[in-house]
């Protein structure tokens, strides 16, 4: 291989690809990025063995070729260069860097010791606009849960409903739902789960392109991973076996309390009634008493704090709990000046939504309060 490209897109793309780099690589091939020509271009591939990428970069070939180099250090070296054209070149199994008055050896693996990641062979099974999913995909990944001993609620369940595409993720005690509008309306399968880990990755990934692009999905040939597509950019990740919680008999269909509140004077409470909440299991008591709406939380090492915030209050009043966390995360994933709160008691759950996006609802789990 021979061949040359500019600094700052080598940098650009290096700081994407790095990021599937296995943190533990149980193989010492895992911890390359395979540098490889691919019609006219240089294509950089990294995975962890969950999820990988190909990225492609404008170069100028003259000679076709492939190596795998380690990963940190290609990024480290070529981060501290100056922004000039750097010149790439191999031989056996080593790569042969300079630019201006730098040259460098790295010492390679062979391509074929890299595994093979999928790319993009049929026809987009769904297409979104890149901001629109963007928007989706950042007001449910945080809903989905860490604990790996239940794998299937780790991931995202993607699922068609004519020419919409539902976004669910639950962690058992609160769960997000988004609707998004697709410009396919076939997918070839109801639904599949996508873990979280990969979303939010391309979520990362689609913030860092500012051009107004499409983003579309496809399956695989094997059809147990999924292609995330961009221009220059395939992102494989493979899907989560196993039947996604029933989510729509969670959902409250009645409500006793409605509450609709400034969604920045809501935070604020929260926000400050956490710093005595921290100290007994993070819980915040929400209580209506038909004109007035209190946040407050109580702790015997700190004390005791009450935040009156105006709203407006229909049906029954109400005394209900929450974990802070659960409340300031779906309130920073919330658009709008006004938030509404529903339940059907204390121990129901409350259901939360942004008065001007009812694409987006939101569901948290009460903490039974003690007498």
């Amino acid at each position: 291989m021979k061949i040359s490209l500019l600094q700052e897109n080598l940098n650009k793309g290096l700081g994407i690809v790095s990021r599937f780099i296995a943190t533990k690589a149980t193989l010492p091939i895992l911890s390359n990025i395979l540098l490889s020509t691919d019609q006219d271009q240089l294509k950089l591939s990294a995975t962890n063995l969950e999820m990988g990428i190909n990225f492609w970069l404008g170069a100028k070939i003259e000679k076709e070729g492939a190596i795998a180099v380690p990963a940190r250090l290609l990024a480290e070296l070529i981060s501290s260069l100056p922004p000039e054209k750097i010149d790439l070149e191999t031989k056996e199994n080593t790569l042969f860097l300079s630019s201006g008055f730098f040259k460098a050896e790295i010492l390679g693996m062979p391509q074929g010791e890299f595994p093979q990641i999928p790319s993009q062979q049929k026809e987009q099974i769904l297409t979104f606009d890149k901001n629109e999913i963007f928007s989706g995909l950042s007001q449910v990944c945080f809903a989905a849960a860490q604990d790996e001993s239940r794998p299937v609620l780790t991931g995202i369940l993607l699922r068609q409903e004519e020419d919409l595409i539902l976004l669910v993720a639950t962690d058992g005690y609160r769960l997000s739902l988004k609707k998004i509008k697709t410009k396919r309306k076939k997918i070839g399968e109801e639904s599949f789960i996508i873990p979280a880990k990969t979303l939010i990755e391309i979520s990362r990934i689609i913030q860092e392109i500012k051009e107004e692009e499409e983003i579309s999905i496809n399956k695989s040939v094997n059809e147990n991973q999924v292609i995330f597509s961009l221009p220059g950019i395939e992102i494989v990740s493979r899907l989560i076996e196993g039947n996604f919680p029933e989510f729509e008999k969670i959902i409250p269909q009645a409500k006793e309390t409605r509450i609709i509140l400034d969604k920045d004077d809501f935070f604020k409470a929260v926000k400050i009634a956490s710093i005595f909440a921290r100290e007994k299991a993070n819980i915040v008591k929400i209580k209506t008493d038909r004109e007035r709406i209190s946040v407050s939380a109580e702790s015997p090492q700190v004390g005791v704090n009450e935040t009156q915030v105006e709203g407006k209050i229909e049906g029954q009043n109400l005394e209900i709990a929450f974990n802070f966390r659960f409340l300031l995360d779906f309130l920073n994933a919330s658009s709008g000046k006004e938030v509404v709160f529903e339940a059907n008691g204390p121990l129901s759950p409350g259901v939360f939504r942004s008065t001007d996006d009812d694409s987006f609802l939101h569901i948290i789990m009460p903490v039974r309060i003690q007498s």
